[in-house]
């Protein structure tokens, strides 16, 4: 069985539909991204000891990653 071949109005339709909700998610994204982020400064201001236990943890995983890479860097090199 043939495919049928798309119009140029229906291609551009496509198109914009794509077009549209990547613009409806990005939105979303953002939302999501200034919601945690005030969610954050909250729980920073309300529960100001587990977020400095929070901050030394994921300091140490940051770490633990750049150590990671720069072992893969000598490797590689």
């Amino acid at each position: 069985m043939k495919k049928k071949k798309l119009t140029n109005k229906e291609r551009d339709e496509a198109i914009e539909g794509l077009s549209n909700n990547d613009r409806i998610l990005w939105k979303e994204i953002l939302e999501m991204k200034q919601h945690f982020a005030l969610y954050l400064d909250y729980r920073q201001k309300v529960f100001k000891e587990e977020v400095e236990d929070y901050n030394k943890f994921v300091k140490g995983i940051v770490e633990e990653f750049e150590k990671q890479q720069r072992s893969e860097n000598k490797e590689g090199a």
